[in-house]
């Protein structure tokens, strides 16, 4: 299992002496790994003869000759190149029920739970809990992996929009459940989980793990909820983020922003709505965005005004919210800070006070997350030279690489960061020396030593 560390905060100099003893503990045993294949056809009568053999240092580190292999496939893959280890952990069939996160489902996290809820008035909150807007009128991937797939519609209503379908199929059994405003729902998942309804609240629960697809019919529209286990979710990417990385994402992988909260991404998120428009084949929403032409083409539009001459007109849209009953609640009684702000948007948007009363702001689908829970992005500027598994260790430890880090510490630019110089003049293969700093916050808690 390669060691997996996150951002968290640390003093300085406790953070440089825990990473420094923590690679003179990893690193020196590791490269006695380097020869175990050249040692193994021998046969040892223990383990400490084959250790001697590879030329190990210090005390060794497994009990028997079977677990030397495994220990050095587990710990050293990220400080030595070792051809004979997998590059990527066998796939587990079923969750683990350690402390940790297990990266052992397909290299990701089998044991977390993440969430994503999308909101009518369409407000974005990803696995990571970032979050961000989108205005506009599109068909597009919410989730995508190989196991489930969760589709979705925005409509304008002028100044604003609203989610009007949504679609959820199962990748295995192709069965699927469909809903848009104003039309009963029509549902066939019946492997694998079960489909309940009660009132305005339609739900799919996964059969053996916490995890869950909450759907609440509201007069304005749809609001999307999903509990997501690992052993299902990993691998997921659209408009709900990066299951495995954090964050959002384009199709093709580069990073969005969603610096700037609601309104600020309002004005910069089509171009990644865009990019998770489904196209027409595969397509499953109840009424599809298509132009006449003949095959079809997808309609994905930027604007939050509907007319008879606009991308969609306003028959896609049901009545405006509060029409059915009157709310006595504020925005300001909505726990949650960002879905706080997103309720006050809303109001001013469309002069409606109904939207605090709306159940996904009242009682969010919400888990908390920590940098632990997500691989790291990779730094270009920690990139080796030539093989990949020689380097990224400035990466590894939760860090990028920088230059004048050391003014920046001093100036108090980067608190609770240690600069740790030696890292990146004992790699040969690091960027270069002189400028290229290894900037390491806190470990993750079960990295410790």
């Amino acid at each position: 299992m390669k060691t997996f560390l996150g951002s968290f905060l640390l003093p300085a100099f406790l953070l440089a002496s825990t990473v420094l003893s923590t690679l003179a503990e990893d690193v020196n045993p590791c490269r006695a790994c380097v020869n175990l294949e050249k040692c193994l056809p021998a046969d040892f009568g223990n383990v400490k003869e084959l250790w001697d053999c590879m030329g190990g240092q210090g005390p060794v580190p497994v009990q028997t000759v079977d677990d030397m292999k495994k220990w050095c496939c587990e710990k050293c893959l990220d400080f030595v190149d070792l051809p004979h280890c997998e590059d990527k952990p066998s796939i587990a069939p079923r969750p683990s029920q350690s402390p940790r996160p297990s990266y052992n489902c397909a290299g990701e996290c089998c044991d977390c739970v993440h969430t994503c809820t999308i909101q009518p008035d369409p407000h974005y909150r990803t696995w990571d809990n970032s979050f961000y807007d989108f205005q506009g009128g599109c068909d597009q991937y919410a989730i995508k992996n190989d196991i489930v797939e969760v589709q979705i519609a925005t409509r304008p209503r002028n100044f604003y929009s609203t989610i009007t379908q949504i679609t959820v199929i199962m990748k295995v059994s192709n069965e699927m459940f469909k809903i848009a405003t104003g039309s009963p729902a029509v549902n066939t998942i019946t492997t694998d989980a079960t489909y309940s309804v009660s009132g305005n609240q339609h739900r799919i629960d996964f059969f053996g793990v916490p995890s869950f697809i909450q759907i609440y019919d509201y007069s304005n529209g749809l609001s999307l909820q999903v509990q997501g286990h690992g052993t299902i979710f990993s691998g997921s990417d659209g408009m709900c983020g990066n299951w495995d990385l954090g964050g959002v994402n384009f199709e093709d992988g580069t990073p969005y922003s969603t610096a700037g909260g609601w309104a600020a991404t309002a004005l910069t998120s089509f171009p990644l709505a865009l990019s998770w428009n489904i196209p027409p084949p595969d397509n499953e929403l109840l009424a599809p965005a298509f132009d006449g032409s003949s095959p079809p083409n997808p309609i994905c539009d930027a604007s939050s005004t509907c007319c008879a001459g606009c991308a969609f007109d306003c028959t896609s849209v049901r009545k405006l919210q509060g029409e059915e009953s009157v709310c006595k609640k504020k925005c300001k009684t909505i726990e949650d800070r960002a879905f706080r702000d997103a309720c006050k948007l809303d109001v001013e948007n469309t002069g409606d006070p109904s939207w605090a009363c709306q159940e996904s702001y009242l009682k969010p689908v919400l888990k908390p997350v920590t940098p632990c829970d997500f691989k790291k992005r990779h730094d270009e500027k920690c990139k080796p030279k030539k093989d990949r598994r020689e380097g990224y260790i400035c990466e590894r430890l939760g860090g990028t690489c920088e230059t004048d880090c050391k003014n920046k510490i001093k100036k108090g630019k980067l608190k609770g960061y240690a600069c740790l110089k030696g890292i990146c003049e004992t790699r040969k293969k690091w960027a270069d020396k002189q400028t290229c700093y290894c900037l390491a916050p806190l470990l993750c808690p079960w990295d410790k030593k």
